[in-house]
């Protein structure tokens, strides 16, 4: 376990600041899965600890998501509806599933997935564009291993998959960008409560992880909002290929930690 000081605080604050500014800039509201590698590389903490942490931060940032953009998500997939259930059902299974053996395992193993996912990420941003919505549309059956997979990433790293769950929607299924990233914001958002719950009954946090939690969802919150007024695309494409090598270089590190 960790102690609130000073120095910690301010380590966090330049997280927040680097985590709040991409946040807004790529309009990834809920995925937060550059705080984990943040939170453990800049913050220094313990990847169990980072994750966990990140669980709690993801939830409160899906709610959030769920009081700013209620009606464009319930428009795009109606509660209830055939899509929702095929969508929520598997993302909880695979939100408990990916928690259950998160507590199983090493954590460089941990470590070595985030360093993977990172690496992934980064290539992704590099390698796949949205596509315009297609005709004709892959059957809705299919929303279920994108969904499981979602929700099993969340629940092993605090990583929603929406990098990767948005172009399978979009670019493999054909749906419109829009209700692309509303599909995978509806499987983030139940794997991270999920998750959260799952971890609870598994073992309740920290007041440290709890404060420290509540410190940095604030902080990237406010950070994120205050770089959303100057928004551009222009701005988006610049960090988005920023980031990119980022993420690269910091999951090759990450491997390499790892596998030592």
């Amino acid at each position: 376990m960790f102690s609130i000081t000073v120095p910690l605080l301010l380590r966090g604050l330049l997280a927040a600041l680097i985590v709040g500014f991409v946040t807004s800039s790529i309009r990834s509201w809920v995925d937060r899965v550059f705080l984990v590698i943040m939170l453990t590389g800049v913050v220094g903490l313990p990847i169990v600890q980072s994750i966990q942490i990140n669980l709690i931060i993801i939830a409160l940032a899906a709610l959030m998501a769920l009081v700013r953009q209620r009606k464009q998500l319930h428009g795009a997939v109606p509660p209830g509806s055939h899509e929702w259930w095929l969508i929520t059902i598997p993302a909880f299974l695979g939100g408990v599933a990916g928690r259950v053996i998160a507590n199983q395992i090493r954590p460089t193993i941990l470590l070595g997935l985030l360093g993977v996912y990172a690496i992934m990420v980064g290539l992704r941003i590099f390698i796949i564009k949205p596509l315009s919505e297609k005709e004709s549309k892959a059957h809705p059956s299919w929303f279920i291993p994108v969904s499981l997979g979602s929700g099993l990433l969340t629940g092993l790293i605090s990583a929603g998959g929406k990098p990767f769950a948005v172009p399978l929607f979009n670019n493999a299924m054909g749906h419109h960008p829009q209700k692309a990233y509303a599909l995978a914001t509806v499987a983030v958002v139940t794997a991270a409560w999920t998750a959260l719950g799952t971890q609870l009954v598994l073992a309740l946090p920290s007041w440290s992880q709890i404060i420290l939690a509540l410190y940095e969802f604030v902080l990237v919150t406010l950070v994120a909002l205050i770089v959303q007024k100057f928004w551009t695309e222009k701005l988006a494409k610049i960090v988005h290929f920023t980031i990119a090598p980022i993420l690269i270089l910091v999951g090759i590190r990450f491997l390499f930690v790892a596998l030592r």
